[in-house]
């Protein structure tokens, strides 16, 4: 019934966008209304969406003075939509007139197409390809579903999250002095020391946070390392570094190639400690043990190998067969001490708890079962997905605990907060529970101070312009 009411709820309003066609001239300029990044004059996402969207992309222009635009539209007509954003980019002026550093992010529901189109100064940071990959990543999945509040705003999200990565500060930040001063290049030297610095920066903090970090199992304990340690590899080390390049002033390759050696070093350094470390687990705590500690590390070691492709690649693929070793290494009986055999997915289910099977289907656990053919033990071990989102159930104790569904009970407002209901529900026992959670309330946007040009409470956009670069995907 619920999924028919949306349904009906998608449809109508559908039906009445079509009625209402936008041109150019007539899509609403909320910037200089309300100072709202949104234009969604048929109510096409919830106010609460809207709210959410606002606050990002006024971050964002406060951060890194990106502009970027959001129009909801029902309908455009006959028009083509890549010809449509050219033209209200322009007539709008997205985007810093210095840096040309606006995007457009163009919905329209009847043609199922979204559109981002990028200016001169943003193109190097969300290219054609990235424009594309979020959009059929964040977004297009949830339009199948009629659910554009969840793909707009993690598509904003996304786009967002790379505009305000340190890198494109540089190609993308107007210059202080003011928006109207002469377009400085996007690209130096100083913006390679720039995004080579905040790399090490990035490795740097994790170092302190997994070096900080505490954990109830010795598996963490054995892999930290100690004070000393840390401070000769990741301040000692690196400070010399600097020290040394800042004295002999090195070409800027010969700098490049000592930071790519000092990252390689440190990485290599992490690898062989991981090693030891889980040939120890593997000694004293089992091959399971093992098999985990490494995979637990997967996500860093394909990091790694996409960073310092070479060697790191060469480690990554010994890491895998390492820790894949560890799984299929046959297990000793512990009655009579004989070899067992590890049973086929087939076989295995007959002696495994039902729960064990629903972790199974759902992903979060792999359990290999081995079979002793001596004495017919059984035992079995478990391989947790190091990045399921599923929790164990309160009741079971499974990992079969999903998030179901969120939906909003009372939409929040400019005087008073909302609130909603998540549900969580177990796939293997069946346990329900539904979680209250709050909805802000709304605050509105207060315009910049260097918007004197606008009139009201509205902003400006700054007169940015675009070449027609971007990205569209239909669904």
């Amino acid at each position: 019934m619920k999924k028919l009411l949306t349904l009906c709820f998608v449809t109508a309003v559908a039906l009445a966008g079509y009625s209402q066609t936008y041109t150019v001239e007539t899509v609403p300029n909320t910037k200089l209304v309300n100072n709202s990044y949104v234009s969604d004059p048929a109510h096409i996402l919830h106010d609460t969406t809207v709210a959410r969207i606002n606050q990002l992309l006024t971050e964002l222009e406060k951060n890194a003075t990106a502009q970027v635009a959001v129009v909801m539209l029902p309908s455009i007509g006959s028009e083509e939509h890549v010809d449509f954003a050219q033209r209200l980019f322009g007539y709008w002026g997205i985007g810093q007139a210095s840096n040309d550093n606006g995007l457009l992010i163009l919905f329209i529901l009847d043609q199922r197409t979204i559109r981002f189109h990028t200016g001169y100064g943003v193109e190097g940071v969300l290219t054609d390809a990235a424009c594309k990959r979020i959009q059929q990543r964040h977004m297009v999945p949830y339009f199948k579903k009629g659910d554009y509040n969840t793909g707009m705003l993690q598509g904003i999200r996304a786009a967002v999250n790379l505009l305000q990565q340190p890198e494109a500060a540089e190609e993308i930040m107007a210059p202080v002095e003011g928006i109207h001063g002469p377009r400085k290049p996007s690209a130096g030297i100083g913006g390679l020391y720039f995004f080579l610095g905040g790399i090490y920066g990035v490795i740097i903090i994790i170092a302190l946070l997994s070096r900080l970090s505490k954990g109830s199992s010795n598996t963490l304990d054995r892999f930290r390392l100690s004070w000393k340690r840390w401070f000769l590899y990741y301040a000692a080390v690196p400070g010399l570094y600097v020290t040394l390049t800042t004295v002999l002033v090195p070409p800027f390759l010969v700098f490049l190639s000592g930071l790519y050696l000092l990252l390689v070093t440190f990485f290599l350094e992490r690898y062989f400690r991981a090693i030891r470390v889980s040939e120890s687990i593997m000694k004293d705590l089992g091959q399971q043990d093992a098999y985990n500690f490494l995979n637990r590390q997967k996500s860093y070691w394909i990091s790694v190998a996409v960073v310092c492709f070479i060697p790191m690649i060469f480690v990554y693929l010994n890491w895998r067969k390492k820790r894949n070793d560890y799984r299929n290494r046959p297990l000793v009986c512990k009655k009579c001490q004989a070899t067992m055999r590890r049973l086929s997915e087939a076989e295995e289910d007959e002696f495994m708890h039902s729960g064990q099977i629903a972790e199974e289907k759902a992903g979060t656990v792999d359990h290999d079962v081995w079979r002793c053919a001596a004495c017919g033990s059984v035992e079995s071990l478990r391989y947790p997905n190091a990045t399921t989102k599923f929790s164990h159930c309160p009741k079971c104790n499974f990992l079969t605990y999903y998030f179901g569904a969120r939906r909003t009970i009372q939409h929040a407002t400019y005087s008073a907060a909302g609130y909603g209901e998540e549900e969580r529900t177990c796939l293997h026992c069946g346990h329900h529970h539904i979680d209250k959670y709050i909805i802000p309330m709304l605050v509105a946007s207060s315009s910049d101070s260097g918007s004197s040009s606008s009139s009201g409470s509205g902003g400006s956009w700054g007169g940015g312009s675009s070449g027609g670069g971007g990205a569209s995907s239909s669904w």
